[in-house]
């Protein structure tokens, strides 16, 4: 009984994970950007360059760059990560990151390292309204240096997670509902202007069915354990 309870525990742990698929991942060694559509600023700037993704901009523009993954609607639940880089040919203000929930260039939610503030913003906009603010703070975060950016964003629990070269914080509440007042829509990635490389993209939908769901799943593992072991 012991091993078996044991058993139930490890399953309903990790039967979870067996959920999460990836459903979009982009290395650009293909040399391409087929499965990717621009919009805002320039769209015709979007380029791969040395098997990354580039926008090839100058400076900070105040007009958003958006490069968003064809056929991909924003999931209840998932994660995205990228490894990133600015260069602004200015070498000073400096905007990189995600954007999902994104509707038109009036309606998304965003996520952007800012170099010059030393931290990553969070931010929603709906009919061109900015929401306020929240922020990861990266001490130390610099151009012209690969960073590696991931979020979590789980509309159901209303919890978002950033990491952002090893600095953390979660949101929930308010906060989540501040920055994420867009859902479905499409995603992708930003700049504001500046020179900006993407690298080893990846969305994972992080489907975790209800909870009686995975004990049906952990008791059906369990019953075929036994039944394994008996037949030996």
């Amino acid at each position: 009984m012991k091993q078996t309870i044991l058993g139930l525990l490890f399953l309903l742990c990790f039967v979870p994970a067996l959920f999460a698929v990836v459903i979009f991942e982009d290395n650009f060694n293909d040399g391409n950007t087929n499965g990717w559509t621009a919009y805002g600023y320039n769209t015709g700037n979007w380029q791969t360059s040395s098997s990354t993704l580039k926008f090839n901009g100058t400076n900070y523009t105040n007009y958003i760059n958006v490069f968003t993954m064809d056929g991909l609607i924003t999931p209840q639940s998932f994660t995205m990560e990228a490894d990133v880089r600015v260069s602004p040919t200015d070498n000073s203000t400096s905007h990189i990151g995600f954007i999902w929930g994104f509707q038109n260039t009036s309606n998304f939610n965003t996520a952007y390292l800012r170099t010059h503030s030393d931290h990553v913003t969070h931010w929603s906009y709906i009919g061109g309204s900015q929401s306020s603010e929240s922020y990861v703070q990266v001490p130390g975060a610099d151009n012209n240096v690969w960073y590696h950016m991931k979020i979590t964003v789980d509309y159901t629990t209303k919890t978002m997670t950033t990491n952002f070269g090893g600095y953390t914080n979660t949101f929930t509440g308010t906060a989540f509902d501040t920055i994420n007042r867009n859902s479905g829509g499409k995603m992708g990635v930003v700049t504001w202007g500046e020179v900006g490389y993407f690298d080893n993209v990846v969305i994972t939908n992080n489907v975790v069915p209800e909870a009686s769901t995975l004990l049906s799943v952990a008791l059906a593992i369990l019953v075929c354990f036994s039944l394994k072991i008996k037949n030996l």
